[in-house]
């Protein structure tokens, strides 16, 4: 009894793990730059139906692809990176920042940042006592007519955001999406907020803490804020704004997730805009 007992065991064990490596290979959907989607500066479209062509031993495989996605997604979002511009060689290592950002996130989704740095790198300087400087790219927000805000990736989320192109298919999907964007400013006090058309629609962005953009760099490395105390005298007599906009995408009956680069969007002199 001992024997067969210990057989029913190992036999219900491999079942079990049979079930659950069964249960959890994940379902993938190819997205590409170009055939999927493409991003600019100025205009994110992406396709839900489309084509890809694999290469075998024999002929080429043609398989057809027609996409939901799912709720809530495409989710875009915006950070921002306040980099100090008194050094060429800094400047050019913090805007790597976003590349590396996008690498982390490509194959998933970033969470959603309340007022945290969505990514943090030190770096040398001269101008600090501690001849480092630590630099962070943060979410943007979506200021509201009565003042209050949220991060951009918990508002724009869904293809309400897009405009439909081209034939539909499953659900009235359509084959196509695209969201144009550009970026102005609005005076605000003693500094500005930034404005971005959307698909025709402006929203005001505006700092983590849904604060405008302040002419007085000083507002930067208070408590709370970009910078840290200690590092004030890295930002020198000038700072730059940089934007940057990518998304995530998901979709129905796929385990997979794909957040696509972060690319440049907005540039300017934080104390110029």
């Amino acid at each position: 009894m001992k024997k067969w007992g210990r057989i029913l065991t190992i036999s219900a064990s491999v079942l079990f793990l049979f079930s659950i490596v069964s249960c959890g290979i994940p379902r993938m959907f190819p997205w590409d730059s170009v055939t999927q989607y493409n991003i600019s500066s100025r205009q994110l479209d992406f396709r839900t139906s489309f084509q890809t062509e694999t290469s075998g031993s024999g002929a080429a495989e043609i398989t057809s692809w027609s996409l939901v996605p799912s709720r809530g997604t495409p989710v875009i979002r915006l950070y921002y990176i306040v980099t100090p511009t008194a050094e060429s060689p800094l400047y050019s290592n913090v805007t790597g920042m976003a590349s590396s950002f996008s690498s982390r996130f490509r194959s998933s989704f970033p969470p959603t940042y309340d007022e945290e740095p969505a990514y943090t790198r030190s770096f040398e300087t001269a101008y600090t006592d501690d001849e480092t400087i630590s630099v962070s790219m943060w979410e943007m927000t979506v200021i509201r007519d009565d003042g209050s805000y949220e991060p951009a990736s918990r508002i724009f989320q869904g293809v309400d955001y897009f405009t439909g192109n081209g034939g539909t298919h499953d659900n009235g999907i359509y084959d196509q999406y695209i969201a144009t964007y550009e970026f102005s400013t609005e005076t605000a006090g003693s500094g500005y907020y930034i404005l971005m058309n959307l698909n025709g629609t402006t929203y005001r962005l505006g700092r983590m803490n849904g604060k405008p953009f302040s002419l007085n760099l000083a507002d930067y490395y208070d408590d709370d804020s970009e910078f840290l105390p200690e590092d004030s005298e890295g930002l020198m007599q000038d700072a730059t704004l940089n934007i940057y906009l990518g998304a995530s995408f998901a979709f129905e009956n796929f385990t997979s997730r794909q957040t696509v680069p972060l690319v440049e969007v907005h540039r300017n002199s934080l104390l110029a805009p």
